[in-house]
């Protein structure tokens, strides 16, 4: 399995990051280039581990089965995805936010003494969750808690992937470096197009993405 036929599978994981990167963008949130790296090191752990449990399954299962299994689990993650991001739509307009009012009304808010593992689905559901300090930069503490957020999905993937039979290292490099590409490039692009309505259906793009190529590897 060759980079071309595994970038369209690396562009829909890492379009999450995107979506971080443009909320980000859009309200001035600061990713520095330390934090960045953090993040990028989670998710490149998270795809080793995943490549390695891709490995027994694959020693263990035949190749058909092991296809199927992979394309399945794509489908998984893309169903996962679109229905997280509709009920995180669904709580955002029962009720509407204001972050600058009270910082301790948002969503995820929790003091620094607070910080734990907790907080990672709170992040998924709000990215500016991360920010648990309010300084309106993310910092290599938080920096862990948002790597470890956006790896969940890339572990999954990183397990499918594998399954498909592509090459270890070639999972590993192209989904950290293209996630940590595609967060700054979000963020860039939130700061130049803030405010406008169609990147609310932006979460939707990836998840499609997923499933559509999921269901041409199991079918």
């Amino acid at each position: 399995m060759n980079f071309l036929s595994l970038l369209p599978i690396a562009i829909a994981l890492s379009l999450d990051s995107f979506g971080v990167g443009v909320t980000y963008g859009a309200r001035r949130l600061r990713v520095p280039l330390g934090s960045l790296g953090i993040i990028t090191l989670c998710t490149g752990l998270s795809l080793v581990i995943a490549v390695l449990i891709g490995d027994l399954l694959v020693a263990l299962l035949s190749k058909e089965l092991t296809e199927s299994i992979g394309g399945f689990l794509l489908v998984a993650i893309g169903l996962y995805a679109v229905i997280n991001h509709f009920k995180s739509q669904l709580q955002r307009s029962s009720k509407p936010l204001d972050y600058h009012a009270n910082p301790t009304d948002r969503p995820g808010y929790h003091p620094p003494e607070h910080e734990n593992l907790g907080v990672i689905p709170e992040i998924l559901q709000d990215p500016m969750a991360a920010d648990f300090d309010h300084s309106n930069s993310i910092s290599l503490q938080e920096a862990f808690f948002l790597g470890l957020a956006l790896s969940i999905d890339s572990f999954v993937a990183g397990v499918s992937i594998r399954l498909l039979g592509y090459s270890p290292w070639l999972i590993i490099f192209t989904i950290a470096m293209m996630s940590s590409i595609f967060l700054y490039i979000g963020i860039q692009t939130g700061i130049m197009i803030a405010g406008h309505r169609w990147l609310k259906q932006l979460p939707y793009f990836p998840s499609t993405m997923l499933i559509v190529i999921g269901l041409h590897k199991i079918f």
